[in-house]
């Protein structure tokens, strides 16, 4: 797939409203909220629990805040910037509480998810008349799909979105993870769009990397819709000066749970249709998730519930536990959200919960119209590198049971709602484990190793073959050795400079195909410094790994599980760490030289 070179086009896709005075209005309760939408005097544009935004044309200083007169006129936006009140003073506000202000055109964030754009826009308001379905019991058919959440998938796109190095919204990076993403949609059999919108942000304006809209459609309502999404931008300050923005929890594992929830649905047949969303630009406001959801509102989607997914792979403390946020006018759907909790995972830990340091995409929902919910980490005490040069993983995913629960709890919601075909007898198959690609290591080279390992077992038909891919075509056949723990391998060539996109095909003899993740393999003459993986063999290891980083020099930390560093060095090219004396688990690796930083998962046993 090639970029997208769309003709850029306005954001506001409803009609732009009449200039009036930008104001702000407090309210207490659903029935002031409701008043205050249904006011003829006013259109709202954006609200949170006790404020609303809008255009007054008549202007109560009685019940008003004056913000802005003639709003809109000199700007394309306001934005709500999260930032505590000892914090404000660097910002020309119009309006300041304790957690927020409001500022005239784009703005810049003052730390993490730090601000919402507000458009000239009309805003709505959820309806509470949705009926979630009232969970009583497990349904067979989902317990079924829950236990093929597979961490090593889930870590495998994780890996592959931390390896673009950045992921701004407007960089080649974006829309080369923008198209990855749709490849992976494409793989499951999903009708895929990528939808170009346009961005006005604090740090220039153009063309974004596409959202991606995967749809799975519905066998008796294929026009009623549940909806998952997440965000695949991602933002450090470090990279608008060449850094590194890797992404890791912000929010490669959100986009992970989505794609690993679309792997194990596609496989089954459901009433109401899913839609499984990618969002770019979230980072400069939330314009991504804006661009789409402001569309579904002007077509008239019917859309049930929105299930956002961001940040879920840092554990704080002991036990696995979700933060819900969410406004209190979309209650309906946060109570359903407990309820799936409480029948299929009993013994999670989920609490509603107000947060004021950020937002996320649901937001978007949520204000055209739509309930959108945002299971969260601890939102007290979330990853501290998001937004940092160590978004990796390690320092901030590190926990993919936890991420894998996550995933559960999302596939468990919208499988509830969709309602699947209990009558089609299923079958479901599992991708391979560990699979990546090996560069060249002679200058005379340009030959590529891709490795695999077998499935997990679980699959519903016997494993048959394996067919490899480059480009979307399949290029060569795999036979099936009888040792599970055997290493398959294929030996590839590629012109020197090109490069060329790989997947392994795991086929079943039910007819059941699942797809791994992809890579790029390069034809480089040799490594030097354009090395972009660690490679370490063998992995899994009794103690000794061989590392191979090229022939720069790098500076190399391990790290265990709780993310406490056992081993440092300064090495170059063919190298050996000693684990012997450490616990059996899982550690990463993470190099670090003067342009990059690259991590590995190392296995001990």
């Amino acid at each position: 797939m090639k970029k997208l070179l769309s003709t850029l086009f306005a954001l506001a896709l409803s009609a732009v409203m009449m200039a009036g005075n930008f104001v702000m209005l407090p309210y207490s309760g659903r029935t002031e909220l409701e008043k205050h939408f249904s006011d003829p005097n006013l259109t709202v544009h954006f609200y949170t629990n006790s404020e609303i935004f809008a255009t007054a044309e008549h202007f109560d200083a009685a019940t008003m805040v004056m913000l802005d007169e003639n709003a809109f006129s000199t700007n394309d936006t306001y934005t709500l910037v999260y930032c505590p009140k000892e914090q404000q003073q660097s910002y020309d506000a119009l309006y300041a509480t304790q957690d927020y202000i409001i500022v005239s055109g784009a703005a810049m964030p003052h730390k993490n998810d730090g601000t919402v754009a507000i458009f000239n826009k009309k805003a709505s308001l959820p309806h509470l008349n949705r009926d979630f379905p009232v969970v009583t019991e497990e349904n067979p058919t989902i317990l079924e799909m829950l236990s093929q959440v597979n961490c090593d998938s889930i870590e495998a796109t994780v890996q592959h979105l931390q390896n673009y190095g950045h992921r701004l919204w407007n960089s080649d990076n974006a829309f080369a993870a923008s198209d990855w993403i749709a490849g992976r949609m494409l793989a499951l059999g999903l009708e895929v769009e990528q939808q170009p919108f346009y961005a006005s942000t604090w740090f220039g304006s153009g063309e974004a990397a596409p959202n991606v809209i995967g749809i799975q459609r519905g066998t008796l309502y294929p026009d009623i819709y549940v909806v998952c999404g997440s965000h695949f931008d991602s933002f450090s300050w470090e990279a608008y000066s060449g850094g590194q923005a890797p992404g890791a929890d912000d929010n490669a594992t959100g986009v992970a749970s989505v794609l690993e929830s679309a792997r194990i649905m596609t496989q089954y047949e459901f009433e109401y249709s899913i839609i499984y969303c990618a969002f770019g630009c979230e980072e400069m406001g939330l314009y991504g998730s804006e661009a789409y959801a402001s569309r579904c509102q002007q077509q008239g989607m019917d859309i049930i519930g929105y299930f956002n997914n961001d940040m879920n792979g840092y554990l704080y403390g002991n036990q696995i536990h979700i933060d819900c946020i969410y406004p209190n006018s979309v209650q309906p759907i946060g109570t359903y959200y407990m309820n799936v909790g409480s029948v299929y995972y009993p013994e999670l830990p989920i609490r509603h919960v107000n947060f004021n340091e950020g937002d996320s995409d649901h937001t978007s929902f949520n204000n055209h119209g739509y309930m959108g919910i945002y299971p969260f980490e601890d939102y007290q005490h979330y990853s501290p590198y998001i937004h940092t040069t160590n978004d990796l993983i390690g320092p901030s995913v590190t926990s993919f049971a936890m991420s894998q629960q996550y995933c559960q709890m999302n596939i468990a919601c919208l499988a509830e709602i969709a309602n699947p075909v209990e009558e089609i007898p299923h079958v479901y198959c599992n991708p391979v484990t560990n699979f990546f690609v090996e560069l060249p290591v002679g200058k005379e080279l340009s030959a590529v190793v891709l490795w695999w390992e077998a499935p997990e077992e679980g699959s519903t038909g016997e494993l048959e073959h394996f067919d490899v891919y480059r480009d979307s075509v399949m290029i060569a056949t795999v036979e099936i050795n009888p040792d599970p723990t055997y290493q398959y391998s294929y030996l590839d060539t590629i012109t020197v400079g090109d490069s060329a996109e790989y997947f392994i095909m795991a086929v079943y003899s039910d007819g059941c195909e699942a797809p791994s993740q992809t890579e790029i393999g390069y034809g480089i003459d040799g490594i030097e410094e354009s090395v972009s993986h660690v490679f370490v063999h063998p992995n899994p290891s009794n103690g000794t790994f061989n590392i191979n980083l090229g022939k720069s020099q790098w500076n190399v930390e391990v790290y265990d599980i709780m993310g406490r560093k056992v081993y440092e060095s300064r090495m170059e090219g063919n190298s050996i760490i000693d684990l012997g004396l450490y616990p059996k688990g899982l550690y990463f690796l993470k190099a670090n030289n003067e342009s990059r930083t690259l991590t590995a998962k190392m296995v001990l046993r």
